[in-house]
């Protein structure tokens, strides 16, 4: 015997089953938003630096400094993408877990607790092997950057505290983040390259700024 559809029998349905649905909605919304990702026209790798940002963007202000440092340091690139990544508790480790796993994106800027999360599991490149950035942070405090990897034991440099780079501030804000480049990026020179040139220019930022007080 069919049960009755009414109020009743659908108010107890949803009771038990909305979960379900909320379920279908967000793999829904993924799914558009992969499968755009996957179909839409591609840039070559090599031609390209994704920042991926957990945290609140200006992102006039960020695009036009990104579109500055291609054009006149970076010319080989077609684009340095900014990519906004959600900062809530549902969507939003799907979605990262999900462009970690498919080695998205270049440059990061993550929570603290993903950083950690992350960092442990080999998942960004030891940023103490870059010659360029190291003189460039000389004389920064980057302990809280140093993570263990759990599978070797060896420590490295896989983050860059935001803290420690006073002048991002006027383009993008995480608290507590840090700044790593992905493992699996398929560009990681250009992304090291990014990276160096974003920390030297807002540390210059946070000097000139106290020169001028």
């Amino acid at each position: 015997m069919k049960t009755p559809v009414n109020r009743r029998t659908l108010k107890q349905h949803l009771t038990y089953n909305w979960w379900k649905y909320l379920l279908l909605l967000v793999i829904g919304v993924f799914g558009v938003d992969l499968l755009y990702t996957v179909t839409a026209p591609r840039i070559p790798d090599d031609r390209k630096v994704d920042f991926f940002i957990y945290g609140n963007v200006d992102l006039e202000k960020l695009t036009e400094y990104t579109e500055k440092v291609r054009l006149e340091e970076m010319p080989d690139l077609e684009t340095i993408q900014i990519v906004t990544l959600y900062m809530d508790d549902q969507y939003g480790p799907m979605q990262l877990m999900t462009y970690i796993a498919a080695g998205e994106g270049d440059v990061y800027l993550l929570s603290r607790e993903d950083f950690l999360s992350l960092a442990s599991e080999d998942a960004f490149v030891p940023l103490e092997e870059d010659p360029a950035l190291m003189e460039t942070l000389s004389g920064v405090d980057l302990q809280r950057g140093w993570r263990k990897n759990t599978e070797t034991g060896e420590n490295h440099l896989y983050g860059i505290p935001q803290d420690k780079l006073p002048g991002l501030i006027n383009y993008v804000y995480c608290e507590n983040g840090f700044l790593c480049v992905l493992h699996s990026s398929k560009n990681e020179e250009n992304a090291k390259t990014f990276l160096n040139i974003l920390c030297r220019d807002t540390l210059q930022a946070a000097v000139s700024e106290a020169a001028g007080e």
